[in-house]
């Protein structure tokens, strides 16, 4: 008898404890690690071209807002990549020593990014991949925000086709090689241009202003009336080649890009720049930290999200030029 008192007591004791352990796991929902916190890490792609800073504003705005309303109990603050993917496995590395149970990475290269986002997944951080993917994303991420960049080389190779139907000879200026929209632009690109056109180069030109700026001085020089297009992976290249052709005289090549900033907008809407593909890099991150909350709170997560390009030309200009 006194065997099974004590049984009985015992059982009630487990039954206690299993009941404030749940209690303690619900309360403590998104702290992956167990350590009592719940800690986000950023690592940005870099805090200095046009496209990514109101993308870090955004996230550093929101991220600190939840910090505040008691959301997360930390955040890293804004980590700076400097488009290179080793120092981005060194910032991974912090992110790590810092006990962080989530962090959102901007890669800089499909391959050279990678182990920054492969080390923070076997260290048990969750992580989420924004604008760009790393090559093990689809296998490793809680998620991934972006865009279609394939559909973004399409659009800019349909619209080039629109203007110059007779065809002619295009460069293709390219961003840093290995990222994925680089490569995924590009990829576009030649699903579209028909055998009207001739590829004259890819011009790896990282991204830069003053290199396509170089290039369209070069091809202009090396093609004459020949060349039609020049077409760019992102809009810092673009609008820099359209100015040069603009002020040789050549306003008659058609330059398009990527991203939608507000200076070739402005260029669109004064008619120096015909068109502009736009993506919605505050869009992309705030999936990003949104997966996050949604996370913390138990709720489902995508393993993708994709937020949609926008060819922006004169007729809609308008409703994005700020």
């Amino acid at each position: 008898m006194k065997f099974r008192k004590v049984a009985v007591i015992s059982m009630a004791a487990l039954m206690a404890t299993g009941m404030a352990m749940g209690v303690s796991a619900e309360e403590k929902a998104g702290d992956v690690n167990g350590d009592g916190k719940i800690v986000v890490g950023y690592i940005s792609k870099n805090l200095t071209d046009p496209f990514h800073a109101p993308i870090n504003d955004y996230a550093n705005a929101t991220l600190t807002g939840l910090v505040e309303d008691g959301t997360i109990d930390e955040f890293t603050g804004i980590l700076d990549g400097n488009t290179d993917g080793a120092k981005q496995c060194d910032l991974a590395a912090d992110c790590i020593n810092m006990a962080c149970d989530y962090v959102i990475i901007l890669p800089a290269e499909a391959v050279a990014s990678d182990p920054a986002v492969t080390s923070m997944v076997d260290a048990g951080i969750k992580v989420v991949v924004v604008n760009s993917k790393t090559d093990s994303t689809d296998d490793l991420a809680l998620t991934y925000c972006g865009s279609d960049d394939v559909y973004a080389g399409e659009l800019m190779a349909d619209y080039v086709k629109e203007q110059v139907p007779d065809g002619g000879v295009y460069v293709h200026l390219q961003g840093v090689i290995g990222n994925s929209a680089q490569i995924q632009r590009g990829e576009g690109i030649l699903n579209k241009m028909d055998d009207k056109w001739e590829l004259a180069a890819d011009v790896p030109c990282d991204w830069a202003a003053d290199k396509a700026t170089n290039a369209a001085q070069d091809y202009m020089a090396q093609y004459g009336d020949e060349l039609k297009a020049i077409i760019c992976d992102n809009d810092d290249m673009s609008s820099a080649a359209q100015q040069t052709c603009n002020e040789a005289g050549r306003e008659d090549i058609v330059c398009i890009g990527v991203d939608g900033n507000q200076g070739p907008l402005a260029m669109v809407k004064a008619g120096t720049l015909g068109a502009t593909v736009l993506q919605d890099g505050v869009g992309q991150v705030k999936a990003g930290i949104d997966a996050i909350t949604n996370d913390i709170a138990g709720e489902a997560v995508e393993k993708e999200y994709i937020v949609p390009f926008v060819l922006v030309t004169s007729e809609n200009v308008d409703e994005y030029l700020q």
